[in-house]
Formats: C-alpha cells, structure tokens, sequence
C-alpha cells in the first residue's frame, strides 16, 4: 500500500499520489490521505510536538523534519467567559504556544519537511504576517532561504518578526491575496523554489499540519469531545484540515461523531459565509473574489477560499454554520478574552470570541472549543490605538488613593 493517496472530496474521486493537480473528474483540488495512522499510545499522552503522529503526515524520511516544538498547545478552560455568554462549557486551543506564535508553525513544518525531501534549498509565501514569520524561522532552522511576498493586509509587525529571522520581505501593492499568489507561483516556477504557502489548492503538503489540531482536542478531552469547534477563516486550510483531522479519526474508529463545525470571518471580507449561505459550488466561488476586502482582522482578509475545496464540505457535512462579525465586534471580543481569562489573541483569533454570543443565540448551552490562532502580542499597535492615557501620580499614598478613587467612581 502506498503512503498516501489523494482524495477529492468534491466528487470522492482517489487517485495515486503521483497525479498532484486537479480531480480528472471534476476539477477540484485533491487532498493527501495519508493510508498509515500513529500508535494508539499517541492519544494517551500529551504529544512532545505534532511529530508524535508522523505516521499521519506524508513525510517519509524522518531526516528530513524541520521542527521547533511545534504542536501540543494546550486546550484551556473558560469557565468565567463560559458563565458570562451561558455557554455549558467553553475551551480554547491555544495555539498562540506555537514556536512563532501562532498555528502555522504547525503547517509549514510539514511543508518545509515536504520541501527538504525534495531537495530545495529557498522557499516563497504568500502571507499577511504569520505564514512569514514562521517560513522564515523554519527556513533558517532548516539552513534554507525564505522570500516573503506581502500583500496589503499584512501586519508591520509580523513582517519585522519575518525579517528577524533572516527572511527577505517583499512588499505586493494590492489588497487581493490572490493577485499575490499569482505572482509568487510565477517566481517559484521561474526560480525552481519551492512554494510554501498553506493553500492546499496549489500544494496539499503545506496544509497537512493542521488535522493534528484534531487529533490533539481529542487526546486532551479523552474523547469526549465539545458540540462545536470554532476557528477563524480565510482561506479555509485551518477548518478543513481540522475536519480531516476529525475523519482520519473516524476512520481509525477512535470516534463516531464529529463535531459541528463553525467558520468565521470578518463582516468586510467574508466569501465563506457568501458561499454557504448562497449554497455555491466551490469551483464557481473562485470565479467571484471579495471585492475590496476590508478589516482589522488581517490575517483572514483572503478574496478568495484557497481552501474551499475542504472547508466548505467540513462546515456542510457537519451540519455546521458560517458566520461573519464586524470590526467592533471583533475588537470587543479580543479585550473580553484578555480580561476574563487571561488570553491575548490577535484580532484575526477573536473573531471566534465575537461568533460565540451569535452562535448561542441559537444553540444555547452548547459545548464550544475555539481554535486562537495567534497572538495579540503580534499586533500590540491595533490594541494601544485603543488603549487609555495612563494616569501618572507622585510618589505618594494619597495621590495613589485619589487615583484610585477615581477609578472607581
């Protein structure tokens, strides 16, 4: 039996591993499946990092790994922020514990691996910032060069973090993420680079980190897994790889039920929620970007579901829902985390914090995990814009009374 095969989850077409490209049926991106599965004491204990579930992932030579750590981000409790919105119980995946703080660290080891089994020494990203930084720290850990393109909506910085691990940033004057992947395609053809961007449209390998997002929820809940997984969308590889996390599972017979899944976005950019309320075929969404995408939640301002060909069927199939939240909304989300439990999120993160009210409206009572993406100390601008003048004081007890007491009044 080969290691894995691809998978079109459009029409269930599979094919050998050697015809990478579109569904000869029906034109959709195909999916790695991988035909091996980790040992059972793997869901026993706290993994080490995602390398713990190799025999999951399409690397064969185990010389190859780039690895930080990354993986096994704890799921933490919310009881206060539970209580407050009457949610029956409420988790986030911290994935802010990541090597460069955020989720991709998982994604880009395993393409970074993918790309060192092939021989290739510079790797080119599309990205808003997090994609960046972590090709650029992966890069540098694997002695391999990074070209950063960044598109409008990308984070000063996250590109100054790229930059400081030894990535060379290129700045693309345009808001459409598409146009920009179009051109660093064009390069990496051009200049025999490996492209590492986590659009499994355009290489499946790079997406393949996120299902052990799955794979960890369900060793960390023994099984007992929440009515509801959260996470925020852009182009759709984080959702859909989870849900093929959660499939793998099934398949493996470790559970029966997968959990409803929820995608969210930004009100100024949202082809996710467009396509599922309209019911539009993944193929046709490509026909139609977002038009001026517009948010403070950069990291998801994608024109375009680069992953739709997996993160449409994840929400469908698990009778799941899109849902899109405005800037305020968003803003207000990311303080309520931090001041309720503790949690600095960056605003493209707490997006799931702003759905959780609009999903409880709903199904009030469920049981929730949201997935944090990344971190607030990425993006500290956007949060001291909003920040008060502190007050100064003299170094005195009265005056520290005074102030105090006017806090309070």
């Amino acid at each position: 039996m080969p290691a894995y095969d691809l998978l079109c989850y459009g029409c269930g077409a599979v094919a050998n591993a050697s015809a990478l490209g579109p569904c000869a049926a029906c034109g959709e991106p195909m999916s790695i499946r991988v035909n091996g599965r980790p040992p059972d004491d793997a869901f026993r204990v706290r993994s080490a990092s995602l390398w713990a579930y190799a025999n999951a992932l399409p690397i064969a030579r185990a010389d190859c790994v780039v690895s930080l750590g990354e993986g096994a981000t704890p799921l933490v409790d919310a009881p206060r922020l539970a209580a407050r919105i009457g949610a029956q119980r409420l988790s986030f995946k911290n994935e802010m514990a990541n090597p460069t703080g955020s989720f991709k660290d998982r994604q880009v080891s395993v393409g970074i691996s993918h790309a060192r089994e092939l021989g290739i020494d510079t790797v080119a990203v599309v990205s808003s910032g997090n994609v960046a930084c972590a090709a650029a720290a992966y890069a540098a850990r694997a002695g391999m060069r990074a070209i950063l393109f960044a598109h409008g909506h990308a984070a000063p910085g996250k590109l100054a973090q790229a930059a400081a691990y030894g990535g060379t940033v290129i700045r693309v004057d345009t808001p459409s993420a598409q146009a920009v992947f179009e051109l660093c395609i064009e390069a990496c053809r051009a200049f025999g680079w490996y492209h590492l961007s986590t659009a499994g449209m355009y290489e499946p390998f790079n997406v393949e980190g996120a299902k052990t997002i799955a794979y960890e929820m369900y060793q960390q809940t023994a099984g007992d897994l929440p009515d509801w997984i959260v996470a925020p969308v852009g182009g759709g590889g984080l959702l859909g790889g989870v849900w093929r996390g959660f499939l793998d599972l099934q398949r493996w017979g470790l559970i029966a039920r997968i959990p409803r899944l929820a995608g969210v976005q930004a009100s100024g950019c949202a082809p996710l929620k467009k396509a599922i309320d309209l019911g539009t075929p993944y193929l046709e969404t490509l026909r139609e970007p977002w038009l001026n995408p517009r948010t403070v939640a950069g990291g998801i301002a994608d024109d375009i579901l680069f992953d739709g060909h997996t993160v449409l069927p994840a929400i469908r199939t698990t009778d799941g829902m899109a849902l899109a939240v405005d800037d305020e909304a968003i803003l207000e989300g990311q303080r309520e985390l931090a001041a309720t439990e503790g949690l600095f999120c960056e605003p493209t993160s707490a997006v799931v914090v702003a759905a959780l009210r609009p999903l409880l409206a709903t199904h009030p009572g469920a049981r929730i995990a949201c997935i944090l993406t990344g971190s607030g100390m990425k993006e500290l601008s956007k949060i001291a814009a909003q920040t008060p003048v502190f007050p100064m004081i003299a170094p005195r007890l009265d005056a520290l009374r005074t102030t105090l007491q006017g806090k309070r009044s």
